[in-house]
């Protein structure tokens, strides 16, 4: 396999601001000087979670639309009210940014020098990676651990896997080998799934730990409506649709999923679980927001997280 050259900025990127925040990069276009994050962990005064004398509680309780929205109100969040989005965005400036951890640049340094037993589990899974076709070149840490935060008792093991084809390669080995059983979820923080998504395609138990792991594009590998920022057709118009998917697109399976259907129209998630589901194709029903010339549907935005339903294989 290639190396997957990075997107700037990388979806998983930790961030850590002046504020105290800690959080993680969305990997979507954004405007210059702004990254968009999800805010994870804030500073305060006793948590499982901590570097030297400084302790981060989490404050991001649950994903999807409405997890965000509830974290930010939480911690008063400021955001920016973006037009291209047409949505308030979650954005910090550049200029208030302390530190950026690339998930390659986290990985590397916990292989240097491991001092845990989630540092050696770590290890053990990469080799599994390697040997069921994963190329370890095109795989990197994000969470706690690459925060530097981490707790070996309640951290777990969030890889970040770059390049569509390094994403059907973790997919298969989650779905083929691994095989971990979970309940079906079927709301994500307010988008409807039905039938509800098995999470084990991308969580798994490992030597005692939760493994998770997100797919992201390469370069290049943006679908056509996410390509450019002063670009995006953003969501805008409520609609309901019925749409075919053909199944075994890899763009499903990184970050945000998106699949274009027969017709010609994409389907864009900002809820990531949802890519087993567009990945396997099918004919769904969609409730979302549409882009200006009904090119592209959004589901799992703030404004509308709307729902997804398969209607047939």
């Amino acid at each position: 396999m290639r190396v997957a050259p990075a997107l700037d900025p990388e979806h998983g990127s930790s961030v850590i601001t002046r504020y105290g925040v800690l959080g993680i990069i969305i990997g979507i276009p954004r405007p210059p000087e702004l990254l968009p994050i999800i805010p994870k962990y804030v500073l305060c005064s006793e948590s499982p979670w901590s570097r030297g004398a400084s302790a981060f509680c989490r404050v991001l309780e649950r994903y999807g639309p409405l997890g965000v929205s509830g974290t930010l109100a939480k911690i008063g969040f400021k955001e920016a009210l973006d037009g291209i989005y047409n949505s308030p965005m979650p954005y910090v400036r550049l200029f208030d940014v302390i530190e950026i951890v690339k998930p390659r640049e986290a990985l590397h340094r916990v292989l240097s020098k491991p001092v845990n037993d989630l540092h050696y589990a770590l290890l053990n899974l990469l080799s599994l990676l390697s040997v069921s076709g994963v190329d370890v070149d095109n795989v990197g840490l994000t969470g706690s651990l690459a925060m530097r935060i981490e707790n070996v008792e309640v951290s777990d093991l969030d890889l970040v896997v770059y390049g569509l084809e390094s994403a059907e390669a973790m997919y298969r080995l989650f779905t083929d080998k691994i095989k971990p059983d979970s309940t079906p979820v079927k709301e994500f923080g307010g988008l409807i799934v039905e039938p509800g998504v098995n999470l084990g395609w991308r969580r798994a138990s490992f030597r005692g730990f939760t493994v998770g792991w997100v797919g992201v594009p390469g370069v290049g590998e943006l679908c056509e409506p996410l390509e450019r920022y002063f670009a995006i057709d953003g969501p805008i118009k409520p609609v309901e649709i019925v749409v075919d998917v053909r199944g075994g697109q890899p763009s499903a399976l990184t970050y945000p999923p998106c699949v274009p259907s027969s017709d010609g129209t994409y389907i864009v998630s900002f809820e990531y679980n949802v890519g087993a589901l567009l990945y396997r194709g099918g004919t769904f029903r969609i409730k979302g927001l549409a882009g200006g010339g009904l090119d592209t549907i959004y589901i799992a935005t703030r404004e509308l997280p709307g729902y997804i339903r398969l209607l047939q294989v």
